[in-house]
């Protein structure tokens, strides 16, 4: 038997502590991403040729998972047009990643300025994330669960109306956020997923991985 795939394309810029994630968060996301038989990812970087978000790479992918940080305006227009016209016209799902609310792709589609009510970064802050939508697919064998070391983000979140709230947190020393939303963007549909700090190794709990994998299916699927 054939196992249908989804192809995603794992996004980042080379600036994750190498103590933490020694061969970026682009290769961390895309070898856990892997460990699905459904699912292949391709780890590509801002350093690649045309920023790793080439014709040829954007044929290939029904996703794409963008963590950006400190460089988000050595992102070109060019690169930004070449995403916004996979997802738009062609269906490629969008997957934004933690500080990617800032990525000039993401806000590009979004069509607002992603700014943050609050950031805070507080030794030993944990976040509860509650599960608000558990019959979306991105939430299939989630349930609520905490992260131990994190960066808060603080509503307001200036984004458009979600379609659905899938997670919410609530932080240690206050707070809260709207941590996994969905949206359409044209003929392709789009994620948000707030966790995933470089500072703390996040992509590597289990329940952000399977959250990862369930939103690469969505976004990526018909």
């Amino acid at each position: 038997m054939t196992v249908d795939t989804t192809h995603v394309l794992v996004w980042s810029e080379g600036t994750a502590p190498e103590d933490v994630y020694p061969n970026d968060v682009n290769a961390t996301i895309a070898e856990h991403v892997n460990e699905n038989d459904d699912l292949v990812a391709r780890a590509v970087s801002i350093d690649d040729p045309e920023q790793g978000i080439t014709e040829d790479a954007l044929e290939w992918a029904d996703a794409i998972a963008w963590w950006g940080h400190l460089r988000h305006d050595d992102v070109t227009d060019e690169t930004v047009d070449r995403v916004e016209r996979a997802v738009r016209e062609n269906g490629v799902g969008f997957i934004g990643l933690h500080s990617g609310h800032y990525a000039l792709p993401f806000k590009r589609l979004l069509g607002t300025s992603g700014d943050l009510g609050d950031v805070r970064t507080v030794e030993g802050e944990s976040e509860r994330l509650e599960v608000r939508s558990p019959g979306h697919p991105i939430a299939a064998g989630v349930s609520d669960f905490a992260l131990p070391n994190v960066e808060m983000f603080g509503e307001p979140y200036d984004i458009p109306e979600p379609e659905d709230v899938v997670l919410h947190s609530t932080f240690s020393e206050g707070g809260e956020f709207r941590s996994g939303v969905t949206f359409s963007f044209g003929a392709g549909r789009g994620f948000y997923l707030r966790p995933g700090h470089e500072e703390f190794r996040i992509y590597h709990d289990p329940n952000i991985r399977r959250i990862l994998a369930n939103a690469v299916r969505w976004v990526g699927g018909d």
